[in-house]
């Protein structure tokens, strides 16, 4: 299947200029990071260039434009190993490509890919007025293939095309009473997504529990731990059997899930996010993410995937402080909507590069890291972990993102990109936090994808 990927700015930009309101058709350029992932093909767009109206011959059913007003653009592609894509506008809404679109598309896939004279594809969008688009990719041989999926992310998650799915009815059934809360369409939606979970543990595994319950079609489990008696407490389908013969926890969770029968398909890693280029190009395929791990590492990690191939997550982080007798200081919890583009978790404070370099340190050299334990802030301190407050943060977490593609929210979803929790003082506070000025996150490598990707694998 092909998929293709772009920021919500990136969508508001290509609208303004393909449908200025004049009511002739315009043009425009892309180019996209891409990953190829078991069988699919994902385009992340990375930048725009919007074709001058000047440098056009325009019309209500046409636009002409010149190759040699795009070779620096497609020199660029060269070099930077990236795939182009052509936007054109249809004034007429579910109109299909032309005769003369598939001519046009012809004549300059074939250029471009005489001057790439590489292995990628390339693709060709049709934009309406309404923001809605229909797609293609043209192969070397310059036939036409059908894109499957357009998803635009920013503070909604849009998808303007979708791929079949088959359901049996067992899944029906079941989803019979969230089709009636969230209607048949986001049903279908949650049935076609893949949504990866890092962590499966405390907030992790409450996340899953309602993931599969939700109908998502396929889950992506990462986690580097074994199941242990401590976690009888919080981890749902962990029982004292496999608690005491220390099975890896995404694989006790895995058969949880087959158990439950609703036909989830689950990938299990018992692995570090960064610990390979598998596990991340995994997470990378994934349409939505959750982060639920108290590794900052990890967390980093999973903020400059969602960048590098446009993957939208949420993080949820729980601190529950008490005086190991009884005694309880505060509970409350922090729930962070990341979207390419929007502010870091370094920004937003919830990660430090100490404490990256602390964990990095601790898993790539035990015995230095214990030398060096002495200079490291709460070094080996365990927290307490009750399931009812993970279960609380993981609720909203699913929540955030049911919003995100079904709005429900009286107020923008833009409001909610943190959401504070204070339950010793019974509060839940909303933020907008805005787009990121991080160094480690430039607009200039968004949507990169494989080709661009910082190596954060061993």
């Amino acid at each position: 299947m092909f998929r293709f990927r772009m920021t919500e700015k990136q969508h508001s930009k290509l609208k303004s200029h393909l449908h200025n309101g004049d009511g002739l058709e315009a043009v425009a350029f892309g180019l996209c990071g891409t990953l190829s992932h078991n069988g699919d093909d994902f385009f992340m767009l990375n930048q725009v260039f919007l074709l001058p109206y000047e440098k056009c011959e325009r019309a209500a059913n046409y636009v002409n434009w010149k190759f040699s007003d795009i070779e620096n653009l497609v020199d660029q592609a060269k070099r930077q190993n990236l795939s182009l894509v052509k936007f054109h506008s249809h004034p007429r809404e579910n109109s299909g490509f032309s005769a003369l679109d598939d001519d046009s598309d012809k004549r300059f896939f074939e250029s471009v890919y005489s001057w790439l004279d590489n292995d990628l594809i390339h693709s060709s969008v049709i934009m309406y007025s309404d923001g809605t688009f229909k797609g293609r990719v043209i192969e070397s041989d310059l036939k036409f293939q059908p894109l499957d999926s357009l998803s635009i992310i920013g503070s909604n998650l849009c998808k303007s095309t979708y791929f079949p799915s088959s359901v049996g009815n067992e899944y029906l059934g079941a989803m019979d009473r969230n089709e009636q809360a969230f209607g048949k369409a986001t049903i279908n939606r949650l049935k076609q997504m893949k949504v990866a979970v890092i962590g499966c543990s405390g907030t992790g595994s409450p996340t899953i529990e309602q993931l599969v319950r939700l109908g998502v079609g396929e889950l992506v489990l990462v986690d580097p731990d074994v199941g242990d008696v401590v976690n009888l407490n919080r981890i749902l389908g962990l029982n004292l059997t496999d608690a005491k013969a220390n099975k890896p926890k995404v694989s006790v969770i895995k058969a949880h899930i087959d158990e439950i029968g609703l036909g989830t398909r689950v990938t299990a890693l018992n692995s570090y996010l960064q610990s390979s280029k598998e596990v991340v190009e995994e997470v990378a395929s994934c349409d939505f993410a959750f982060g639920c791990t108290d590794s900052a590492e990890g967390r980093h990690a999973m903020n400059l995937i969602g960048h590098y191939y446009l993957v939208p997550f949420i993080d949820i982080g729980v601190k529950l402080s008490a005086d190991g007798s009884g005694g309880i200081d505060s509970i409350a919890g922090n729930i962070h909507y990341v979207y390419p583009g929007s502010k870091s978790l370094l920004e937003r404070k919830v990660i430090s590069p100490a404490r990256m370099e602390e964990e990095e340190l601790k898993r790539i050299s035990p015995e230095e890291y214990k030398n060096r334990q002495a200079y490291f802030e709460n070094a080996n301190v365990t927290s307490p972990a009750v399931i009812s407050v993970n279960m609380m943060h993981s609720s909203l977490a699913v929540l955030d993102m049911l919003d995100r593609i079904h709005p429900y929210r009286f107020s923008v979803p833009s409001q909610y990109e943190v959401t504070r929790v204070d339950i010793t003082d019974w509060a839940i506070e909303e933020e907008e936090v805005g787009l990121t000025e991080s160094r480690f996150f430039p607009e200039s490598s968004l949507g990169f994808g494989v080709h661009g990707y910082i190596q954060l694998y061993d």
